[in-house]
């Protein structure tokens, strides 16, 4: 616990002391709404309503056709994703923006598989976020490889030279739980494997190093926490040292090296652009892009300070409103080994959630028992967590009272 208790007045003062406390005007939040969601779907910043109008009024309704030259925006996926490596520790040609995650998940996955030939496994946990792992079974058996699940904690153990790549999630979308990417990288390059993360959960609220551990492939989507807003396109990550290598299993007409050449046969562009398969969504990728630029004014290791200290202040308030009677705290209680959600387990948990919503606290419910509480940095403040704290407390109690006088009340 912090040296003193959590009063109302005291994170008042660290929010006035917050060097980031201005991000949060820069978003449209609901009034009288304290948003701990976007882990899910991220908060839309105030400029991306003008900046689609500007290009449905002016680009798209003026220029017509003559926009995807003129306005560039055959060049928005490689553009987002250069602005995207700067968040990632990657170099600029390592990041393109397409479809969605599961989809990159894919093309990555059968790429490395095909590329790994005589190596007959993909290496995952039992943690990883399930469709993940829907999208790996498909890739093994499209390959004739197999997947296999390991407990989280056996996942480096179980490394050996079977495995052609090993596939994880940097922050648990259930617990919270953060997975250093160094040491996996290293472990696994020793056996020969290659190394592909999901950044979904981390990718904006916290700074990465791609390049410096050793990460050769890398997913993640746009509208979390970096508030591209719902269903915003993915992103992916090829290191350079394999962009000339590995190959994408989608061929599409985007992914030609001429693509406007239209020639019968297919030949894969040379850069990370191979990797593209259809035509890009332009308004998404516009509204995508105002989140991104939004997010590359923040310094993003004060980001991940003021994340680490929002989980840690609101385990904090549970611990000290609750004592031993409060709901058990799934995320780990070390803020360097925490993504940027608290999550807590209650047998009442999505009726708890409902309620949470009706007095004006958005969480979420994972089943079958876990509410997750997603702190935003750019748009969180320190009193989000003491109010929160209060208002889960109180209708926490009311639910509990709800269920004992349930029976009773049937009864009658």
């Amino acid at each position: 616990m912090t040296d003193k208790a959590s009063t109302r007045e005291n994170l008042e003062a660290l929010d006035r002391e917050d060097c980031l406390a201005a991000f949060r005007y820069r978003f449209d939040l609901p009034n009288d709404t304290i948003y701990l969601d976007g882990n899910s779907l991220g908060a839309m910043p105030r400029s991306t309503p003008a900046r689609i109008d500007w290009v449905v009024r002016q680009e798209w309704r003026n220029d017509l056709n003559a926009s995807w030259w003129k306005h560039n925006w055959l060049d928005l996926p490689r553009r987002i994703g250069d602005k995207i490596a700067r968040i990632l520790g990657a170099d600029e040609g390592e990041v393109i923006v397409s479809d969605s995650t599961s989809l990159n998940l894919f093309k990555l996955l059968v790429g490395a598989l095909q590329l790994m030939a005589g190596r007959g496994t993909i290496l995952s946990d039992s943690s990883n976020f399930p469709g993940d792992l829907y999208v790996a079974q498909s890739a093994a058996r499209a390959q004739n490889r197999k997947l296999r699940i390991v407990a989280p904690a056996r996942l480096v153990d179980e490394l050996d030279e079977d495995v052609a790549v090993v596939m994880f999630s940097q922050v648990d979308f259930r617990t919270g739980r953060l997975v250093e990417l160094r040491p996996v990288a290293e472990q696994a390059h020793a056996v020969g494997a290659l190394v592909l993360c999901d950044l979904s959960h981390s990718a904006g609220v916290m700074p990465l190093a791609l390049g410096h551990d050793g990460i050769d492939l890398a997913v993640g989507c746009g509208y979390k926490f970096l508030n591209g807003g719902p269903g915003a396109p993915a992103f992916m990550y090829v290191a350079n040292r394999l962009l000339h290598s590995i190959e994408n299993p989608i061929w599409g007409w985007l992914g030609h090296a001429e693509t406007f050449a239209f020639e019968a046969e297919y030949r894969p562009d040379s850069s990370i652009a191979r990797f593209l398969v259809g035509c890009p969504p332009i308004l998404s990728l516009i509204a995508l892009e105002e989140g991104i630029d939004l997010l590359l004014e923040a310094d993003l290791h004060a980001v991940r300070r003021k994340s680490v200290a929002l989980t840690s202040r609101f385990i904090d308030l549970l611990r000290q409103e609750w004592g031993d009677d409060g709901p058990e705290i799934l995320s780990p209680l070390d803020g360097r080994r925490r993504g940027s959600q608290v999550a807590i387990r209650h047998p009442l948990a999505s009726r708890i959630v409902r309620a949470l919503s009706e007095n004006g606290v958005i969480a979420e419910f994972r089943a079958p028992d876990i509410i997750r509480f997603g702190f935003a940095p750019l748009y969180v403040c320190y009193a989000d967590i003491w109010d929160s704290s209060q208002i889960l407390k109180r209708v926490t109690h009311q639910v509990d009272a709800d269920r004992r006088v349930a029976p009773a009340t049937a009864k009658v």
